[in-house]
């Protein structure tokens, strides 16, 4: 049985069929203007590198910085994103989804998207994450006794923050929505098919 029986299947079988595939067209409408959009925000931070370039004597002892601002960003997504931190967060009462990417400019720009139901909850997420990144730059450094000015700073990119409406649910939910009315409207075509023809076949001794 290839598509084409089975587009016949279904017409034939109208009266069933008819009023599955309107019930699938009316959910799939629901989901793609009744279900809300979510908010996308994008955050930006940035390590700056150390402000002070040392060129040592020979003979001179200097404790320098054994981090970049890149490889230092790299460590920091790594907690991040860990399922650890999301399910801490969940518990705290965040809610959201978010994902962590490092941009490499020479400095290092730590790019936090996090999609939520509202803006406010988007942002929520977004002042978090900006408070642990600050936490972790201070904590990665504090035991090198490092002078201020050898040391990697944070700093929020202000005005840089990206704010869109996104749609992305209320699309998995209409392809959710029609598959499973394609789905139901094949299986009921497919049964009401094979009532008939046993129907038939009970009716017609020979």
């Amino acid at each position: 049985m290839d598509f084409a029986d089975v587009g016949r299947i279904i017409l034939r079988r109208w009266p069933v069929t008819a009023p599955l595939m309107l019930l699938t067209v009316a959910a799939v409408a629901w989901a793609m203007f009744g279900v809300p959009q979510q908010a996308k925000v994008t955050g930006h931070v940035t390590l700056l590198p150390q402000r002070e370039q040392y060129s040592p004597a020979i003979g001179d002892t200097v404790t320098t910085n054994p981090w970049n601002p890149v490889t230092l960003a790299d460590v920091i997504t790594v907690r991040l994103d860990s399922p650890r931190l999301a399910e801490d967060l969940y518990e705290r009462g965040y809610r959201g989804e978010w994902t962590v990417t490092v941009i490499n400019t020479g400095a290092a720009i730590i790019a936090i998207e996090v999609l939520a139901d509202t803006e406010a909850e988007a942002r929520r997420v977004i002042d978090v994450m900006d408070g642990l990144i600050g936490e972790e730059v201070v904590a990665r450094q504090q035991s090198l006794g490092l002078t201020e000015g050898a040391k990697i700073t944070v700093v929020p990119l202000a005005g840089a923050d990206a704010v869109e409406r996104d749609n992305s649910r209320r699309r998995r939910i209409a392809v959710v929505a029609g598959g499973a009315g394609a789905v139901v409207t094949v299986s009921a075509a497919a049964l009401a098919e094979w009532l008939s023809r046993r129907r038939r076949r009970a009716a017609d001794p020979s």
